[in-house]
């Protein structure tokens, strides 16, 4: 074989392994990129300069970016008299002063991007990057970090802005940006560095269109009682509650959930008595006490749209509801949901049992309803009524004894909901359980303010019911009583606004929530009493104003 016949030999065998290893093999793209663009600190304009001159300032990364929302998430402290061109390009960022700019001597300025910096790949954020300069011989230093909840459930608020404004009025929240700000992370912690000596106001924000104003009533916003001066220390602690205020205009949105229902969603707790329906259309409104949910059962006809109108606070909205067309007929058979008796320790011997049903009911023929004691096997002819408080329920008075079991049969037609559509045969046995299997909690409060307290007793996450203290009364204890083994907690509510319910506050009428504290009971054992003394005046309640001076200790990360 001669050379030349050697080396095609050779490269005809390498192109072999190559389509070989290329059928075999198979790309991928590796793991996801999570990590957002990172500054190149020895390629960008040095960042926390002082005697810093005008002139652009050039920010590179480690990877291609994207400059998204740059005139609202970009906010320059203090603000400066014309807007600076800010572009990128690639890897690159610049930030190009305007001509006409005058840079005031001796002040540091901080350039917030806020979310506006994020990778080209995954949109990563760059959250709360901040490049820092000082005209003078110094950067400020001074700090301000806290955390912010949520006033009615206590939860941390991710993503809520921490706002400070040089200007004190409250008409500030509605018409300028903030002077400085922050965002709060995961556990709903903030930290704005680099602030000046001076007095602030604070606000903490859910800002849902970006604009750094409170805008909308579907923004949350919570404020500090007094103004936070800061002097020569940093400080940590500037906490803050925010709430959704009730609210003027009640409604929000609606969806057609199915046939002849439509769900209504409120700003706010709402009230049966403030929907109305218009049209000349059959219907029913069902609404759970303290939720911002209604619904609207409704028989369609042959009309398209139906018009209600919502009641509020002086304020009237008209909504025209698109409804569903079809035919009722259609629907399903009428399903049983539960039985109060349903527990595992069974019905006190002196509450009625409550038979619910998915859909609104409006008849009953108690002539197609038995009920039997298996143990005697005899039939009893109770009271069978339409419940008075819940659409969805009949009650059954009680006929019985401790430690009786009883069979339930509701023959079709017995129930007929407001569609007029009534149910398949229904069999359920259900047990009476003697007083002694159940217990009674007994609350007594002391140390109380001249004002009322709501009470709720709370089982996990089910509320079971409130009661009120009022200073002026003579009563002694709140007592909940037939009440299951297990744990129990009580949710006290400093009930300013004397409604029985908890209440958010309002930014303009500088009203803070109501005061809300839960205490989880000890195991409640059936056949015992427990008897429960809070002292009100052991709750721990925000100071009516923070100021931070010299004399506050300083944080451990300076």
């Amino acid at each position: 074989m001669t050379e030349l016949k050697v080396i095609v030999f050779v490269l005809f065998i390498i192109s072999l392994g190559w389509t070989s290893c290329g059928n075999e093999v198979a790309l991928t793209g590796g793991p996801k990129d999570e990590v957002p663009p990172q500054l190149v600190l020895a390629e960008s304009s040095p960042n926390f300069v002082t005697n810093f001159e005008k002139s652009d300032i050039r920010l590179i990364f480690d990877e291609y970016i994207n400059l998204k929302d740059a005139a609202n998430q970009i906010l320059i402290s203090p603000p400066l008299q014309y807007p600076p061109k800010i572009a990128s390009r690639l890897k690159r960022l610049a930030v190009a002063f305007d001509d006409k700019e005058e840079l005031k001597d001796d002040v540091t300025y901080i350039i917030n991007f806020g979310k506006s910096i994020t990778d080209f790949t995954e949109s990563n954020e760059l959250l709360n990057f901040t490049y820092v300069f000082s005209t003078g011989d110094y950067i400020d230093s001074l700090s301000m970090s806290g955390t912010v909840t949520d006033a009615e459930t206590s939860e941390p608020v991710k993503e809520a802005f921490v706002l400070l404004y040089v200007d004190h009025q409250d008409s500030v929240v509605y018409k300028e940006k903030p002077f400085y700000f922050a965002t709060t992370g995961d556990d709903g912690t903030y930290r704005i560095n680099n602030l000046r000596p001076d007095t602030f106001k604070v606000i903490a924000l859910v800002d849902v269109d970006l604009d750094y104003l409170f805008d909308s009533q579907t923004e949350s916003i919570g404020f500090i009682d007094s103004l936070i001066v800061l002097q020569d220390s940093l400080t940590s602690g500037v906490d803050l509650e925010i709430f959704k205020e009730a609210g003027t205009s009640s409604y929000r949105s609606y969806e057609v959930e199915a046939q002849g229902k439509a769900k209504l969603e409120f700003l706010g707790r709402v009230k049966g008595d403030e929907i109305r329906v218009l049209d000349s259309v059959d219907h029913v409104i069902t609404f759970d006490e303290g939720s911002s949910i209604s619904y609207l059962w409704y028989l369609p006809r042959d009309r398209r749209s139906m018009r209600y109108e919502v009641i509020r606070n002086d304020r009237l909205d008209t909504v025209s509801l698109r409804v569903n067309t079809r035919t009722v007929d259609t629907l399903d058979a009428l399903q049983l949901r539960k039985l109060s008796a349903s527990s595992e320790v069974g019905l006190h011997p002196a509450l009625s049992l409550a038979i619910s049903f998915d859909r609104p009911i409006s008849s009953v023929d108690t002539s197609l309803i038995s009920i039997v004691d298996t143990a005697a096997s005899l039939s009893v002819k109770p009271n069978i009524s339409m419940s008075e408080t819940s659409s969805f329920d009949v009650m059954v008075d009680p006929p019985w004894e401790g430690g009786s079991e009883f069979l339930l049969r509701l023959l079709p037609g017995a129930i007929t909901d407001f569609f007029g559509k009534s149910h398949d045969t229904i069999t359920r046995t259900f047990f009476i359980a003697e007083t002694v299997d159940f217990g009674t909690i007994e609350v007594r409060l002391v140390n109380t303010g001249p004002i009322n307290y709501a009470v709720t007793l709370m089982k996990g996450d089910k509320r079971l019911k409130t009661l009120t203290w009022e200073p002026s009364s003579s009563q002694e204890e709140l007592i909940f009583e037939k009440l299951e083994p297990g744990v129990y907690q009580l949710e006290i509510v400093f009930d300013e606004i004397p409604n029985g319910l908890w209440d958010p506050g309002n930014y303009l009428e500088r009203r803070q929530s109501e005061n809300k504290y839960t205490i989880t009971l000890p195991d409640l054992r059936a056949n015992w009493v427990h008897e429960e003394t809070v002292d009100i005046g052991s709750f721990s309640l925000e100071e009516d104003y923070i100021e931070i001076s010299e004399e506050v200790e300083e944080d451990d990360d300076n």
